[in-house]
């Protein structure tokens, strides 16, 4: 195609260049058009000769450079450009003799594309403009194509007008409807946690939330180009073509800014995110990556594709004045916000589709034109790939296979993106709605066969760490290499590799469309063998939450089909089955090669015109009829109950815990003698974390089967739950407990603990937000000494440790400690939901002007000035 616009360019531009350039009847944007692609074809493209007597002579370069200067068509960037590509100065884009990364055909679309911008003067094109020549305007900008947070949208959709959001004690995201307020509890679908209320009224922790936070990011966020098996999708239903082309010419865009001077402008590295080291090889392996899904996409050689985009290109030019309802875009230059951007997409779709609707005739004339080109034609090859077979069939060997017209032309390749560009162009939206989804989630869906082994892995992973206190982070091949059954070896890599890949195809997808909402940067990068393990236990939170939003994003995936499915039919589907019971034939289950393509040609009518290519015609609503028959109808709908979730000691929700136990087994304090004496005689680290453990363990059972209060606690220990590897030292410590002491002893054990880890300098409250580890001004310092040399220190510590260790972990703690709060009145506030005593100093002589945001280092200093006490 490329040739097609040189050559147009030649014939208008025929020596000499100034009687030919007057001579031309199109318009004077046209005419500079022509103008640079003839100079790109007949002049730069010289320069790739490794004979140098072939490159432009200085005579020959001097008329050039007047005749650029002269020209009334080019303004001065236009004749900047002009001269850059006679002198082969153009940085990266020249032609040089076997010269760079980019050649061929991507280098002149790069050309073509940096013409049509300079030359272009449709608004669409203001926004590509910038990227290109002014990228410092478009460092905060939305980019087309790059995905965007859909849950921040879901607030506004249609239907969803009337519901009010809330989050759960951990922060996750829950709705209620009708009235907005809630009528009855339940549990969170992600945690587990209470949710809901009774009569109007929300249970404590379930709180409306506020703003949903968008995290649809600025700047290019795609990352490093995905490699061929991975899904490339928009989240914006654009069809396939409209959106690869729209992100190939973003690429190509910014592809010229990165070298529009020697040295790659600083505004290029911004916008790029997460920032990469060589700005020009990262756009070009993107280039490349686009052009192959497109080739796929479209169902076409490589070259069809090249003239493709050629050929959008020129009808983006042809495009001057005239748009329907283009007074009233709503974008900007800049694109400063994501509907300006999501705007921009849709006036690009309604400008390139009229174009690719007439694709197959365009596409002929197109390579019509180029077997008549003298010079092109010359070339056997190419008289062979672009001519008539019939012309030179008499040539060849009667007898043999290349005597047929059919060896010399390509049918096109039916491929599930082809298909699904196909469904798209005859509005399969409406006529066949249960293939167009499939196809819209074809790449994704076919992953989804392999949730039941995702589960397994899940499941002996939990029973593997069930009673771990700490999650173990070592990495995936050390945990594999930790078992000594080889079997066992080949089983976990088999499975942790599947989980990888998944992730690795999926995690664009999750960071933006899953239902749970991923911290940014677990999404950011590609694992592997060498991850850490803690990234496939299927946790409600830190990285564990990986694990758990894949599985999730994989269960909607196939609930979303079945319910496609159940309304197109009108059906009632009751039909469910529980995660815990998932097998193979419960979910959506494929193979592309084996299942999918033999059914598609099945359904697809070959004609062969005289002289012409081979059509083809499918029946696409017998293609969905076979393909929900097959694959989709009678797939129950998959329920969350029974996900599996790892849930560490550290993470219980002890609050909730302790509600049960008290009402199962009644709690009273431990005495004072008794807490001095236990804190004695667990002076080691290991041995207060070995007391803790067995302690936490207590109170799980506990919680669910009660006891006697008065019954010792060593006895329910050793007798009840069998357990009996405890050191001496620890019993000697539990001996004087009664399970009526297993609350007040945990609260001392936990304190215990983080003093000991203290004293080894180690942060006991990593977990804990900086909002609450301010440090103290030297004068709160000095306040604060004055406080705790005046009275107790073990309970305040007991009971500030306990505030801080329950309530400031939680990711929503903000909205209900605020850190600026005092630290005397939160404190007291605390002791008093818990129908303690409180403390008579410390509400008469704590200091005010002491916040919640320093609890961490009040805590610290209250610990030092007790290790100096007893030291004494």
């Amino acid at each position: 195609m490329t040739h097609l616009c040189l050559d147009r360019a030649v014939r208008t531009t025929q020596p000499p260049l100034v009687s030919s350039s007057q001579a031309c009847r199109s318009s004077q944007t046209h005419q500079a058009a022509y103008l640079l692609l003839a100079l790109f074809r007949e002049v730069a493209s010289l320069y790739r000769s490794r004979n140098a007597s072939l490159h432009p002579t200085p005579e020959q370069l001097e008329a050039l450079k007047e005749f650029i200067k002269q020209s009334q068509s080019l303004s001065p960037d236009m004749r900047h450009f002009a001269t850059s590509l006679v002198t082969n100065e153009l940085p990266l884009l020249r032609a040089r003799p076997r010269g760079g990364d980019l050649e061929g055909a991507v280098t002149e679309m790069a050309v073509h594309a940096a013409i049509l911008l300079l030359c272009g003067q449709h608004r669409v094109l203001k926004p590509l403009k910038n990227l290109a020549f002014s990228p410092a305007t478009m460092v905060r900008a939305f980019l087309p194509t790059m995905p965007e947070d859909l849950q921040a949208q879901a607030r506004r959709w249609k239907g969803l007008e009337g519901v009010r959001w809330y989050t759960c004690p951990n922060g996750h995201h829950c709705a209620v409807g009708e009235c907005g307020m809630p009528m009855e509890q339940s549990v969170c679908i992600d945690c587990q946690a209470p949710i809901g209320g009774t009569n109007h009224t929300p249970q404590p922790g379930f709180t409306v939330a506020g703003d949903i936070p968008d995290r649809t990011q600025t700047g290019h966020v795609l990352g490093s180009p995905p490699s061929e098996d991975k899904v490339v999708v928009s989240d914006r239903e654009l069809s396939p073509v409209v959106f690869l082309l729209a992100r190939l010419l973003t690429h190509l865009a910014l592809l010229l800014g990165a070298t529009h001077s020697p040295q790659v402008p600083q505004a290029i590295r911004d916008i790029i995110r997460p920032p990469v080291e060589d700005p020009r090889e990262f756009l070009e392996q993107h280039i490349h990556r686009d052009m192959e899904q497109l080739t796929k996409t479209l169902g076409r050689s490589a070259d069809d594709t090249t003239g493709v985009v050629h050929l959008v290109l020129c009808s983006l030019l042809s495009e001057q004045c005239h748009l329907p309802g283009q007074g009233s875009l709503l974008f900007d230059e800049v694109l400063s916000t994501k509907e300006q951007r999501n705007s921009w997409e849709k006036c690009v779709e309604t400008l390139i589709v009229p174009e690719l609707k007439h694709l197959d005739k365009a596409l002929l004339t197109v390579n019509t034109l180029l077997r008549c080109d003298e010079r092109i034609s010359s070339n056997p090859v190419a008289k062979l790939v672009f001519g008539d077979p019939v012309s030179f069939l008499p040539h060849l060997p009667r007898n043999s296979v290349v005597h047929s017209s059919r060896m010399w032309s390509c049918r096109t390749r039916v491929t599930m993106e082809y298909l699904q560009n196909l469904v798209e162009q005859k509005n399969g939206k409406e006529t066949v709605p249960v293939l167009w989804k499939f196809l819209q989630k074809e790449g994704e869906l076919r992953l989804v066969k392999f949730l039941p082994e995702i589960l397994a892995l899940q499941r002996d992973l939990v029973k593997w760490f069930q009673n771990a206190s700490e999650a173990q982070y070592l990495p995936i091949c050390d945990f594999i290499a930790s078992h000594s059954s080889d079997g066992l070896k080949r089983l976990l890599r088999s499975r942790f590799s599947l989980f990888l890949s998944m992730w690795n195809k999926l995690r664009r997808s999750l960071e933006t469309n899953g239902e749970i909402k991923l911290p940014k940067d677990y999404c950011s990068a590609d694992l592997d063998l060498g991850s850490k393990l803690e990234v496939v236990l299927p946790r409600r939170q830190g990285l564990g939450l990986c694990s758990t939003a894949l599985v999730s994003y994989l269960i909607s995936l196939h609930n979303e089909m079945v319910y496609t499915v159940a309304k197109l039919s009108e059906e009632e589907n009751d039909y469910s089955v529980d995660v815990s019971e998932v097998t193979d034939l419960h979910v959506i289950s494929y193979e592309v090669e084996r299942d999918l393509t033999p059914l598609i040609l099945s359904n697809c009518q070959y004609q062969v015109e005289q002289g012409g290519k081979s059509l083809q015609e499918f029946d696409l609503e017998k293609i969905q009829r076979q393909l929900t028959s097959r694959f989709l109808q009678g797939k129950p709908r998959l329920t969350l109950r029974g996900l599996p979730t790892l849930v560490c000691r550290r993470d219980w929700n002890y609050e909730h815990l302790f509600t049960s136990i008290r009402t199962k087994v009644p709690q009273v304090p431990l005495p004072n003698a008794s807490l001095s004496a236990i804190s004695g005689q667990l002076q080691s680290h290991s041995d207060a974390c070995e007391a803790l453990s067995v302690i936490e363990v207590t109170l799980g059972f506990l919680s669910t089967a009660g006891e006697d209060p008065n019954m010792d606690l060593i006895v329910y220990i050793q007798d009840k739950l069998r357990i009996s590897d405890q050191t001496e030292q620890v019993l000697k410590a539990l001996h004087r407990c009664q399970l009526r002491h297993v609350i007040a002893l945990w609260q001392l054990l936990s304190a215990h603990k983080s003093e000991q880890q203290l004293r080894l300098r180690k942060e006991p409250f990593g977990e804990i937000s900086a909002d609450y580890r301010v440090e103290l001004s030297p004068e709160g310092a000095k306040l604060l000494h004055t406080f705790l040399n005046q009275g107790g220190l073990d309970t305040f510590l007991l009971e500030l440790h306990e505030l801080m260790v329950l309530k400031l972990k939680n990711p929503q703690t903000k909205q209900d400690f605020n850190p600026n709060w005092s630290l005397r009145d939160t404190l007291v506030s605390y002791m008093e939901t818990k129908d303690c005593d409180t403390l008579p100093e410390m509400e008469a002589q704590f200091p005010e002007e002491i916040l919640l945001s320093n609890c961490v280092s009040v805590w610290k200093m209250a610990v030092e000035l007790k290790r100096g006490r007893q030291m004494r």
